[in-house]
């Protein structure tokens, strides 16, 4: 490649996963086992990126760049001269992409060369560490200011569109919100959480509206590699999983590479009340991640889908999306009320879930990601009940 790595037209490991991974392999070798002195994407082909993508891309970056400054370090200044002495990109002449890489993607994380654009909202990267405070109260600090960091972005965002909040769903956000941050550092192995959120308003045939996206992801172990670890402190949970897996097998849903345990696994944890930490706490949790996904698409105003809006779940090779056309559900259970998210007409998770919104991939992610993208419309100060 002579350090020139092209970016794909749709950038995005979730709608193309087989170009994108591809283009991030590259883009490794290329930082850590070639000698060229600078390594340079070239944006001329790409139309559209994907936040989640981008954000992976620049941790990539900044991972790389701590690497071979540690490594010059220990070893001296020649070894660093073996790792490229720069990166940079080129032909970066598409509007939309322009503004995302210089509000939150490479050149502002990682270059500091970010731009504000009119019609544009940025909540810059966060990196933080679970380790960066000594101890439980310092931590439950920085979460809270990070939670209200991102709820007065949302705020900000939506009244771009003439959307504003009532007080009490404006809780449930920051608790939501919370709960989320919280859920993204205690599974992340590596100690890390990173969040980030992008919001453009358009106006097009005549229509104000805009797109707000919002990341929140860690790396290390996988949703399914939670339950499965034989130290997983909520064995209850665990039991139901297999006991399920069981019913699977009998029933032959399962499909190698397409839907595996992993992927009814994964399904099963985002469901109300279930939960990895121990039985003496999971009363207090096991709420989060349904009710992220409810109160994001509460944003809109309506339940219509409309090809924008769209949730995105990826942990290891597993992949859950949420559109709108499968809504979440009351369900009654040994007498007690839950919400479910089944992703079938039966409503009921031992029926296996429609294999374009639950599916496996040959493409693994080293923990879990959380996207989302929703369209937001000018309500004339329509308040969201």
């Amino acid at each position: 490649t002579s350090g020139v790595i092209p970016v794909p037209k749709h950038f995005s490991i979730f709608d193309n996963p087989d170009e994108s991974y591809q283009m991030l392999r590259k883009l490794i070798f290329a930082l850590l086992y070639t000698n060229y002195k600078h390594v340079i994407l070239d944006y001329k082909n790409c139309d559209t990126i994907d936040l989640c993508s981008q954000i992976l891309l620049d941790i990539i970056f900044k991972e790389s760049h701590k690497f071979v400054t540690k490594i010059g370090n220990i070893y001296g200044r020649k070894t660093a001269n073996l790792f490229p002495e720069g990166i940079g990109g080129k032909n970066i002449d598409n509007e939309r992409v322009q503004k995302m890489l210089f509000s939150v993607g490479s050149p502002a994380n990682v270059a500091g060369r970010d731009i504000t654009f009119p019609n544009t909202k940025k909540c810059k990267l966060c990196v933080h560490s679970k380790t960066s405070g000594r101890n439980a109260e310092v931590i439950m600090a920085y979460k809270d200011i990070a939670t209200t960091e991102l709820a007065d972005y949302v705020i900000e965002c939506l009244r771009s569109v003439n959307k504003e909040l009532t007080p009490e769903r404006l809780d449930d956000l920051c608790i939501v919100i919370g709960e989320t941050l919280i859920n993204a550092e205690e599974h992340s192995t590596t100690g890390y959480r990173y969040s980030v959120g992008y919001f453009e308003e358009m106006e097009e045939d005549n229509k104000h509206f805009g797109i707000f996206r919002l990341v929140i992801l860690n790396f290390g172990h996988t949703i399914y590699e939670k339950f499965k670890d034989k130290d997983c402190p909520n064995q209850e949970f665990v039991a139901q999983m297999k006991s399920l897996s069981e019913q699977y097998t009998k029933s032959n849903f399962f499909v190698k590479r397409e839907f595996e345990e992993e992927s009814l696994w994964t399904l099963y944890a985002l469901q109300q009340g279930v939960t990895s930490v121990s039985t003496d706490e999971y009363t207090q949790r096991g709420n989060g991640s349904i009710n992220f996904i409810k109160s994001f698409f509460n944003l809109k105003g309506d339940c219509e889908m409309d090809n924008v809006s769209r949730l995105r779940i990826a942990s290891g090779r597993t992949r859950i999306i949420f559109d709108g056309a499968y809504k979440i559900q009351p369900r009654v259970i040994n007498g007690e009320s839950f919400e479910v998210m089944t992703f079938n007409k039966e409503n009921d998770i031992r029926y296996k879930p429609d294999k374009n919104y639950v599916y496996g991939t040959d493409y693994y992610f080293p923990g879990t990601a959380i996207s989302v993208k929703i369209m937001l419309n000018d309500d004339d100060i329509k308040q969201i009940n």
